[in-house]
């Protein structure tokens, strides 16, 4: 017997007689598509280029540090011109880009010191990169991004050993509680995506 969702058709199921035992082969074809990935939009600036001195000039040059050009204005209008000089000044320093990043739900035990290693990661790759090929045995900038990476993933093995040999230890005593935690570590019964709805 075979049993499938109701939104897919029903399988057609061969069974084939291989001669070894009084057992039966049973052979049938599932749909095994992936749901179809979220991508997010959202407007960055690339900070590493920020000057926080030249920011500084303008700023003063700007009419947002012209104090008598304030007596006339409320309080809204001079909301709007801060926002509008700030806007502009990093505008001409730094713009803003809009990135479309695909969304994944993080791991329970990926916390801060992991989104720090990866940004390291990252960083050392970047640095790698400039200089040459990833695969250069001689670019000291490549040795030292391998040997981040490597530090990077034994960190990523010993985050996740920790925080399930935790939670299975703090679930011995309630057997429903574990089970949902080896589901969950198993990848069984995911909750559905937050953005869909009863209709």
């Amino acid at each position: 017997m075979v049993y499938t969702r109701d939104d897919l058709p029903a399988p057609a199921v061969d069974i084939i007689d291989i001669g070894l035992s009084d057992h039966r082969l049973l052979r049938w074809s599932s749909s095994l598509l992936r749901p179809t990935p979220i991508y997010m939009t959202s407007v960055r600036r690339c900070w590493r280029s920020f000057d926080p001195d030249l920011f500084r000039t303008d700023l003063l040059a700007s009419t947002l540090c012209d104090v008598q050009s304030h007596n006339d204005l409320d309080s809204d209008v001079l909301a709007l011109l801060y926002d509008s000089t700030i806007i502009g000044l990093l505008d001409r320093q730094v713009s803003a880009r809009s990135v479309t990043c695909r969304r994944r739900p993080s791991s329970l035990w990926f916390d801060d010191e992991c989104r720090m290693a990866k940004r390291n990661v990252r960083r050392q790759e970047r640095a790698a990169r400039r200089e040459g090929s990833l695969a250069s045995s001689s670019s000291s900038a490549a040795t030292a991004w391998r040997a981040q990476r490597r530090a990077y993933f034994e960190l990523l093995q010993r985050k996740q050993h920790t925080y399930w040999t935790e939670r299975v230890d703090a679930d011995q005593s309630h057997p429903c509680r574990l089970w949902r935690s080896f589901d969950e570590l198993l990848g069984r019964g995911r909750p559905p995506p937050p953005d869909i709805d009863a209709t």
